[in-house]
């Protein structure tokens, strides 16, 4: 088997700028290991059938993380943005993530 790579999920803040105004800023939520692949279309009926068919990519944490909404985003080793879609518990077991994912290109463009 492949050996995971690291992933950062991140969450938009709102925060202080210092002189009494708001600044929303990206803020690490965590840092988990995982597999990113790229979503290969099909004709098969899911649930979340448009979310998936808008999704490019698809990213397997093997070890459960609660918490990620689609108000969250993915970054990857090489700095890649990817926004999140839908963040999927398959069938509520707690047992792995599966978070479909849209490329929005490099960290900081």
């Amino acid at each position: 088997m492949y050996a995971p790579h690291s992933f950062i999920i991140q969450k938009f803040e709102s925060g202080g700028d210092g002189i009494g105004g708001v600044v929303k800023t990206w803020k690490d939520f965590i840092t988990v290991k995982g597999y990113l692949d790229l979503v290969n279309g099909t004709n098969q009926a899911t649930l979340q059938n448009a979310i998936v068919e808008e999704s490019t990519h698809i990213l397997i944490i093997p070890k459960y993380v609660s918490g990620i909404t689609d108000k969250m985003r993915v970054i990857d080793e090489e700095g890649k943005v990817y926004s999140i879609t839908y963040p999927d518990n398959p069938m509520g077991l707690n047992h792995h993530n599966e978070i479909y994912l849209v490329f929005g290109g490099k960290n900081g463009n």
